[in-house]
């Protein structure tokens, strides 16, 4: 008797997970998708290289002095007064002390950046993932799985979206 009672919890419990599983809505996106196809993105990437350019010309300027200053200390240094040489060598060791303070500079000051610009495209997307998760009424939205049905991805929509937006999206740094 105990036995048919526990049969007839278990087959009834499967029958209502099976049930309720049958109204679940789930949806998922590619990340990896997102990221490098999504026009928010690549804007982001272009804006973040104008900001930089600059700077960058600035460090390709010195490092064609040091090249210039270095090539002419091999090819004259051997005839030059000492206290010409002597210079020149002190210049070269403040160009390069300039360059790579600055490179460091840059580096970190880009770092800063990308950490800021990721944060406000992960904001971003999720709002977007959000919205088209409530307006499709979905019960669930995953982002990484082993395994998606093409049925259940929302990553094109989650695109369309996101170009949708290129340019409307306001950005202090902008």
């Amino acid at each position: 008797m105990k036995v048919l009672i526990a049969f007839t919890a278990g087959v009834l419990m499967l029958m209502a997970i099976h049930v309720g599983a049958q109204s679940l809505k789930i949806g998922y996106v590619n990340g990896l998708r997102i990221e490098s196809e999504s026009a928010i993105a690549k804007e982001a990437i272009e804006q973040l290289k104008k900001e930089f350019a600059p700077r960058e010309a600035q460090l390709q300027e010195l490092q064609k002095q040091g090249v210039e200053l270095q090539s002419e200390l091999e090819k004259e240094g051997l005839t030059m007064q000492p206290a010409d040489k002597q210079a020149k060598e002190k210049r070269l060791v403040a160009l390069r002390q300039q360059f790579q303070q600055m490179q460091r500079s840059l580096v970190e000051d880009l770092e800063v950046r990308k950490r800021e610009e990721r944060a406000r495209f992960l904001a971003e997307v999720n709002a977007i993932i959000k919205g088209i998760a409530e307006t499709g009424k979905f019960d669930l939205v995953v982002q990484e799985a082993v395994y998606s049905s093409s049925q259940i991805d929302i990553t094109d929509q989650v695109l369309k979206e996101m170009a949708k937006r290129v340019g409307s999206t306001t950005n202090p740094a902008r």
